[in-house]
C-alpha cells in the first residue's frame, strides 16, 4: 500500500483510529506500507524505517527505533560545547540561552560527558538539526 500525507487533515481520534488500522494491516507478514508524512507522530506510532528526504536529497534513512532509542540532543553552555569533541557531533545549531547537539549514540555521550544534559531526541528534533544545524 503506498499513502501521502493518509492522516493530514484528520482530528487526533480519527487519525489515531486509522493508524491503528494501519498497523493491523502490517500484522500480516505479506502487507507492507510506504507512507510519505510530514506529521512526525504518525511516523513515531507506525513506522519501521524512516526515509527523510529534504529538498529532493535523502538525508537519512535509518530504522525508526535506532532514531528514537539511541539519538539525543546534548544542552549545554559554550564553554561545553567548546569542550565537546567535535566527532561526537552530527549537527549543532545555537539557541538564545543553550547549544543543542545532535548526537547518535545518547548512552555514550552520557557517559563520555556525565556533567551534560542528554535528553532523548524527537523524530522532530532529528529532521531539523540535520536541516537547520550547522555541521
Amino acid at each position: 500500500m503506498v499513502l501521502d500525507e493518509a492522516t493530514s487533515g484528520l482530528d487526533p481520534v480519527v487519525r489515531d483510529d486509522i493508524l491503528d488500522m494501519l498497523l493491523d494491516f502490517v500484522q500480516d507478514e505479506e502487507h507492507s506500507i510506504l507512507m510519505s508524512s510530514h506529521i512526525t507522530s504518525d511516523l513515531e506510532k507506525i513506522a519501521d524505517y524512516i526515509v527523510f528526504i529534504h529538498e529532493g536529497k535523502v538525508v537519512f534513512e535509518k530504522p525508526k527505533d535506532e532514531l528514537t532509542e539511541q539519538y539525543g540532543i546534548i544542552k549545554c553552555g559554550a564553554a561545553q560545547f567548546d569542550a565537546l569533541d567535535k566527532s561526537d557531533i552530527i549537527s549543532y545549531r545555537k539557541m538564545d540561552y543553550e547549544w543543542q547537539i545532535l548526537v547518535s549514540d545518547r548512552e555514550r555521550m552520557q557517559k563520555k560527558y556525565p556533567k551534560a544534559l542528554v535528553v532523548p531526541a524527537t523524530i522532530d528534533e532529528i529532521m531539523l538539526l540535520y536541516v537547520k544545524g550547522e555541521k
